[in-house]
């Protein structure tokens, strides 16, 4: 691992975090997924997000065949539906549905998913957004994205359920509406089609980070529209069939 490479790009991020101005690519690399968790850690470090405690919110992303990834949520990017963007608060508004689930026990460090599907005691519609610190960051090196908090900028959630059995995920209803205006509408969209299956990688990687998952933890489970770019002033709805709806005023 490239201590130069990690720093330089550590330091260009907090440089946009700090100054809500996108930064230049120019220069930067990382080798692997380790260098990008490194950035990640300078940043929060540096920014003060965790203040000397783990964190409790999770996003996860990824594909099959892919990478699959996460970056910890700060407490200060998490929000109620219905909340409105302040000014200045991104430089772009990308918005993706997602399903959370919230754990009512403990993990252990490598478990499966008959583990994972009986600590959730409750489960909630969200919206993700998503902006980034580098110039044209969107298009970047995955492992550049995923250094940048693989782009997210907040979570936003609906009311939280409770379920005596789970759904049939291929035939999971998503739908994103703008100004009440339907988007997208989508039907078994998860890209792993169970938003669950990557839960048993994001504990092992949190175990070795040191910030093992813990009751009252919450994971956004990833992306059921892919990403959509909003304009200032859209008022933005997204349901997951029984999991209800989540809004978020851009």
């Amino acid at each position: 691992m490239s201590e130069a490479h990690i720093d330089a790009v550590a330091r260009r991020l907090i440089t946009g975090w700090r100054t809500g101005q996108r930064q230049p690519l120019s220069g930067l690399a990382l080798p692997d997924t380790a260098a990008a968790y490194a950035v990640q850690r300078q940043v929060s470090e540096a920014l003060g997000w965790f203040a000397g405690t783990r964190p409790t919110a999770w996003k996860l992303g990824g594909a099959p065949g892919g990478l699959i990834s996460a970056a910890a949520v700060p407490a200060a990017a998490i929000h109620a539906s219905g909340w409105c963007v302040p000014p200045a608060y991104v430089t772009a508004l990308g918005i993706e549905g997602e399903l959370v689930i919230r754990l009512g026990r403990d993990l252990s460090d490598t478990p499966d998913l008959a583990e994972i599907r009986a600590a959730i005691d409750a489960w909630m519609p969200a919206i993700e957004l998503c902006d980034t610190r580098l110039q044209d960051g969107t298009s970047a090196d995955p492992l550049l994205r995923l250094a940048d908090q693989q782009l997210n900028r907040a979570l936003i959630f609906g009311k939280p359920m409770q379920l005596t059995e789970l759904p049939d995920w291929s035939r999971q209803t998503a739908t994103l509406r703008v100004d009440g205006q339907e988007l997208l509408r989508s039907t078994g969209s998860h890209p792993f089609v169970d938003p669950l299956s990557s839960l048993p990688w994001l504990a092992r990687h949190a175990a070795t980070q040191g910030t093992p998952l813990r009751a009252g933890d919450l994971i956004a489970t990833g992306s059921w529209t892919g990403i959509h770019w909003a304009t200032t002033g859209q008022a933005i709805t997204f349901s997951l069939g029984r999991f209800g709806e989540v809004a978020l005023n851009a």
